[in-house]
């Protein structure tokens, strides 16, 4: 017997799904009204799922980006299993291969597909996703019970507990369309936007040689998750969005763990790491479009580049000695509050001059692509 392309249980699900959970909630009001306790309970259960793949599924478990006391590894495996995503161990082994083969066709969700691939067609394949390369979670007692009893807990805090909490108010129906049908709607198609959208449009500004893209605007649906070109490139950062303004909820909720001991070791990548991923990318691109334009415009163009990457690679150097002064006075415990001043000024100072040089090569680069030489 031919084996089926799709999967006609995840195709019904995945259709009937947002149906009932928009058509089927936009009914239901016009209906019966809205009362204050159905938005906020889609609102709540929204946030609390949707952070449980963010933080626990995405950037604890997947990367280990920090270290979590085991009452959180519980929370956010129940958090997770509630939004329905499948277990922590499938849903880690799908995205660190998606990591290791990025743009291939081992890739589970490849943009290189299309995009409704990408988003949900994967999904609907009628294929095996064997749970692999998660040895290291397979020791975690959270993530072994949810995997075995997954659907139980769904059952029990994906749809039972929102309705029960509409019980209260007298519209268990009510809630089951808001918190459950609705909210699983929502949570699913802003994950699924991180594997798509966040792999088509956007900028490069880490790797301009992979699809993955920084897209602010979807980080305000995704908890933090737009800045994807960041995630491929330093993948183990508990961050996302490295900016100060950048919207990265998941990024604050980790933050605010660790300062009540639930979470540790936070992993990050160093300002010169950032700053150096940068520059190789803007030097690479050069490189490319150089390889486009007439030998003479090329050459006058070398001794120009070589004089910049010459002053980063001495800013990188002076950066890192700096590291290393810094270092050995915090392990010592005897360096006086004058020398860190100084050493502070002198990094904003090399923070300056990198930014310069970043900016000569930008312009450098937006020349030959505009073909302005």
């Amino acid at each position: 017997m031919k084996k089926k392309k799709y999967n006609v249980i995840n195709i019904t699900a995945l259709t009937l799904l947002p149906i009932f959970g928009i058509l089927g909630t936009i009914v239901y009001a016009l209906k019966n009204g809205v009362v204050w306790q159905e938005p906020c309970l889609l609102i709540t259960f929204w946030i609390i799922t949707g952070l449980g793949i963010t933080v626990g599924y995405h950037r604890l478990f997947s990367h280990c980006s920090f270290t979590a006391h085991p009452m959180l590894d519980w929370i956010l495996a129940i958090f997770g299993a509630a939004a329905l995503e499948n277990s922590a161990l499938q849903w880690c082994s799908n995205h660190r291969s998606h990591h290791k083969h990025l743009d291939t066709d081992k890739d589970p969700y490849s943009i290189t597909k299309g995009f409704f691939h990408a988003h949900i067609g994967w999904i609907f394949e009628n294929k095996p996703f064997p749970i692999n390369k998660v040895n290291d979670l397979q020791k975690k007692p959270a993530l072994i019970f949810q995997h075995k009893y997954y659907y139980f807990l769904f059952t029990i805090f994906g749809i039972g507990l929102p309705v029960l909490l509409g019980l209260i108010w007298g519209r268990p129906l009510g809630a089951l369309f808001w918190g459950v049908l609705l909210r699983i709607t929502l949570v699913h198609h802003f994950t699924y936007f991180i594997n798509s959208l966040c792999h088509y449009i956007g900028s490069k500004p880490y790797n301009f040689q992979c699809t993955s893209r920084d897209s602010w605007y979807v980080a305000f649906l995704t908890f933090g998750e737009g800045f994807h070109n960041y995630h491929h490139k330093f993948q183990w950062d508990y961050r996302n969005g490295v900016r100060w303004f950048h919207f990265d909820p998941s990024k604050w909720v980790i933050w605010f763990l660790s300062k009540i001991g639930l979470a540790k070791e936070l992993k990050k990548a160093s300002y010169i790491q950032i700053m150096k991923a940068k520059s190789k990318n803007t030097w690479n691109q050069i490189q490319a479009s150089l390889d486009k334009v007439p030998k003479q415009i090329s050459n006058s163009y070398n001794n120009k580049l070589y004089n910049i990457k010459e002053k980063i690679q001495s800013i990188e150097k002076s950066w890192l000695a700096l590291d290393k002064e810094m270092m050995s006075g915090i392990v010592g415990q005897n360096m006086p509050a004058k020398t860190k001043k100084i050493i502070q000024e002198k990094r904003k100072n090399l923070q300056t001059e990198y930014i310069a040089h970043l900016h000569s090569l930008s312009l450098i680069l937006i020349t030959l692509q505009n073909n302005s030489y």
